[in-house]
């Protein structure tokens, strides 16, 4: 599997307060405040998975991130 150069990889540091809040920060769009609809790809080989959020009211692109699963 090939990464594109646009995916960063996963920080943790970049979430801050409570668990409600995170998860606002992951679930939501950065535009339009809406539901974002994700997608992910494994790769089990590399121990990866590729997630892709993108928003379904205004189609905006909300990052693409590559996650260790190991």
């Amino acid at each position: 599997m090939s990464f594109d150069a646009d995916f960063k990889f996963e920080s943790f540091e970049e979430y801050f307060g409570d668990a409600e809040q995170v998860r606002k920060m992951i679930s939501s769009c950065k535009i339009c405040g809406s539901t974002l609809v994700h997608s992910h790809v494994s790769d089990y080989g590399h121990l990866l998975v590729q997630e892709s959020a993108r928003c379904a009211d205004c189609g905006c692109d909300n990052g693409k991130k590559v996650h260790s699963i190991n």
